[in-house]
């Protein structure tokens, strides 16, 4: 009697430890899954972020300065960093009297931001963008080299 119950302690152990295997090879990828995506998606946000604040202060920079487009495109380069900045496009709407309308939007590729882990489940980041417009009415006329001297 002794000898029987040990064996099906044994055979009941064995069960128990085949469950709890086939519980995590079904858990095991949803968790990876779900790790992938809170990581993709606070990469991007991130980098969301840092492309909108770019563009609001080379926005503000080309209102307040007489700043040339090559000196905000270097400036919003410098602000984004070597990564996302790499491939990125800058537009500039200057304006050139006080209440004018002045404009900096920038797009760089997602794939700057973050590896594309989510390919498999259908959210890829190829061919997406992050952009950013950052409007802004300028407050000074554009004082002319002419003007300075």
């Amino acid at each position: 009697m002794a000898q029987e119950s040990r064996q099906r302690a044994a055979r009941t152990g064995k069960r128990r430890g085949a469950i709890l295997t086939t519980e995590l090879l079904l858990v095991l990828p949803i968790f990876l899954l779900l790790l992938c995506a809170i990581l993709e998606f606070s990469l991007l946000a991130s980098a969301r972020t840092r492309v909108s604040d770019a563009a609001h202060a080379a926005t503000r920079q080309l209102c307040l300065t007489n700043a040339t487009e090559g000196q905000i495109k270097g400036y919003v380069r410098s602000v984004l960093g070597p990564k996302l900045a790499a491939n990125a496009s800058v537009e500039i709407i200057p304006g050139a009297k006080a209440g004018d309308l002045v404009n900096v939007r920038v797009i760089t590729p997602m794939q700057n931001a973050t590896p594309d882990l989510l390919w498999m489940t259908g959210f890829s980041v190829r061919e997406r963008v992050l952009a950013a417009d950052a409007p802004m009415i300028r407050e000074h006329d554009v004082v002319t080299d002419a003007v300075q001297q």
